[in-house]
């Protein structure tokens, strides 16, 4: 690699090294925020440069690729295998960058072999991004789902030309493409099966096998095997047909055999993903009822182990509580008599994945957080969903945290101004207008305003690892994607009867107040009787991200004088004249100011007096 793909990627892993939660210690909590300050400033330091070095050396590169030789292709090639190599992620979207220019060249040059490379290479990076988008309604993420299925798809095509080709490897692409097809969601389990069927008939076609013996034959048709497994629906009687269940049950049956036998010869137990998926068609093959499923489903997660942080155990300590709970959601009348079991499940789940360590090294763990987070069910516990929610922000999204408390405390702010001047001013909002002690309802505003705040952009927990890019600048692709926090979160809040009152913040708070620029069809302004408080979070959500987080991903930041005014010449078109009236107030700018840095002192506070309860800290063992 060149010296400058070798800085970037050493900037990558210091970034990442600075960003890890830390025990404080036996330091102060003044001495704890002077750190806070100091890492952050070194953060934007590396990332400056790591700008520099893209703008510098990589991105004229690209712009004039077809001029490069033959080393400058490799180069970039290693490059981008070091930043994604399907398994750890340092940065898919920089990686994305490179391959879709490296196939760009692949393509004028006629190369077919490195063009199916690309395309393959291409289709795992876009298919590492869809994974983001967990939890969220099809319609919503269709095209990212096609854009990544048509890497795969060209790539596939290239079958026809099997005899032609003569390269091992690139047969292989051919091969590990048309299996990967079926990655990603699909609008029914049936579209999924239907296209790991065609690819198993393809891998056991001994024509396909006898032209190229070099090739893992075994472990593709055994990893298609487990793709077929995966393809459960937990709505059986709606979209899953009796063949559906037959083609599933074959290759759960045969993949369940294998890890059997390998953990028989091996003295342990068979890995708890295999067993789950082959008891799951078991129930749905009417062999037992749910009661039993959700058993053999608990007796699992109770055979975990909570230090063991290997895939597997991300999966028994993570994912089979989200799948459980799947079924919960589904099947609520198995929730009564389950209640004590899950409080205590979600407990010992929180204190995992609070105890994981490196966690950023780990794509595994934030799709398994994903899962759990959608399907997350309430009990009304120790630890509601709120609770929940705010944990995993504080604990892998620390800078969402502090930015959604600082929003809070700012909103809180203003709401405190405008209920002095205009006591009215929320009454659409039923539970608001309901109270008739005036001091009553300002309290149940000022509150309501703060939890608005603080859940307003809890979307992000699915693009935890895009958020916490901070080594460069975000891509368009990445702007696009990340739109969708606004979706994902009135998906997490609104189901929940601990959150759902704040799904209009989360959906709201990126529309603009002519009705533009919406970032989700399901808020409709007008329609939304918290519009008010609706358009007091975007704004100050807007004011707090110009002045602390404008440079992390636009390269641009204002001082709050500046976002203030910027904010009024927006009157009428992004944000309310009624609330930006009150911008020109200077004693209203200087308390929202105020509370801003309040809100980022309580919540550094919270941040310090956690690391000593944490299961992770030495205070807490």
């Amino acid at each position: 690699m060149q010296p400058y793909q070798e800085e970037y990627i050493a900037n990558l892993r210091q970034i990442a090294a600075l960003t890890q939660r830390e025990t404080p210690g036996q330091t102060s909590f003044e001495a704890y925020c002077a750190q806070l300050h100091e890492t952050g400033a070194l953060v934007e330091q590396i990332a400056k440069r790591s700008m520099e070095l893209l703008r510098g050396h990589l991105f004229p590169v690209l712009d004039e690729l077809f001029q490069a030789d033959a080393a400058t292709v490799g180069e970039l090639e290693e490059f981008s295998s070091q930043l994604y190599n399907g398994q750890a992620e340092l940065d898919v979207g920089l990686f994305c960058q490179i391959r879709q220019a490296l196939l760009t060249l692949a393509r004028q040059k006629k190369d077919r072999a490195a063009m199916i490379r690309h395309l393959y290479w291409l289709g795992m990076g876009r298919n590492s991004l869809c994974g983001k988008l967990v939890g969220i309604p099809f319609e919503n993420i269709a095209k990212y789902m096609t854009r990544m299925r048509l890497c795969f798809t060209e790539a596939a095509a290239y079958l026809k030309y099997y005899d032609q080709i003569e390269d091992t490897d690139t047969r292989g692409y051919i091969l590990r493409s048309r299996a990967n097809i079926s990655l990603g969601q699909f609008n029914s389990p049936g579209e999924k099966i239907r296209l790991v069927k065609g690819t198993l008939q393809i891998l056991q076609d001994k024509e396909y096998q006898e032209k190229a013996p070099g090739l893992p034959w075994d472990r593709f048709i055994f990893l298609t095997h487990q793709n077929m497994a995966s393809s459960i629906s937990y709505s059986r009687e709606k979209v899953m047909t009796p063949q559906d269940m037959a083609d599933i049950m074959e290759s759960a049956y045969i993949v369940y055999q294998r890890r059997f036998e390998e953990a028989e010869m091996q003295g342990r137990q068979p890995p708890t993903k295999s067993a789950f998926a082959y008891f799951a068609i078991e129930y749905y093959c009417g062999l037992y009822n749910l009661d039993t499923l959700l058993s053999k489903v608990e007796s699992l997660m109770d055979a975990a182990d909570p230090a063991d942080y290997s895939t597997d155990g991300m999966y028994a300590m993570i994912s089979l509580p989200a799948f459980y709970s799947q079924y919960l959601q589904q099947y609520p009348d198995q929730l009564p008599r389950r209640k004590e079991y899950v409080e205590g499940l979600y407990r010992r789940t929180l204190d995992y994945v609070e105890a994981f360590p490196n966690p950023f090294s780990s794509s595994s763990l934030f799709l398994y957080l994903r899962q759990l987070s959608h399907t997350y069910v309430g009990t009304d516990s120790q630890t509601p969903y709120s609770t929940f929610l705010q944990r995993i922000l504080l604990r892998f999204a620390p800078e969402t945290y502090v930015h959604s408390q600082m929003v809070g405390a700012g909103a809180k702010a203003l709401c405190a101004l405008i209920m002095d001047e205009e006591p009215t001013f929320f009454d659409d909002i039923e539970s608001i207008c309901a109270l008739s002690d005036p001091e009553e309802k300002r309290q149940a505003v000022l509150d309501y305003a703060m939890g608005c705040g603080a859940f307003h952009d809890v979307g992000k927990i699915n693009m935890i690892e895009l958020y916490s890019q901070t080594a460069r600048q975000w891509f368009d692709e990445e702007y696009e994607m990340a739109r969708l926090h606004t979706i994902a979160g009135g998906q997490l809040l609104q189901p929940r009867s601990s959150t759902t009152r704040y799904t209009p913040a989360a959906l709201g708070h990126h529309t603009w107040y002519d009705g533009s620029h919406s970032n989700s069809s399901d808020y409709k302004r007008l329609q939304c009787p918290e519009r008010q408080m609706v358009d007091v979070i975007a704004l100050v959500d807007w004011l707090a991200a110009m002045t602390h987080q404008g440079a992390a991903y636009t390269g641009r930041e204002m001082t709050f004088d500046e976002a203030v005014r910027a904010a009024i010449e927006l009157e009428g078109k992004r944000f309310s004249p009624l609330l930006t009236a009150w911008l020109r107030d200077r004693r209203a700018a200087d308390r929202i100011r105020f509370a801003f840095d309040q809100g980022r002192i309580d919540a550094y506070r919270q941040m310090y007096d956690d690391a000593y309860t944490s299961p992770s800290s030495p205070e807490s063992s």
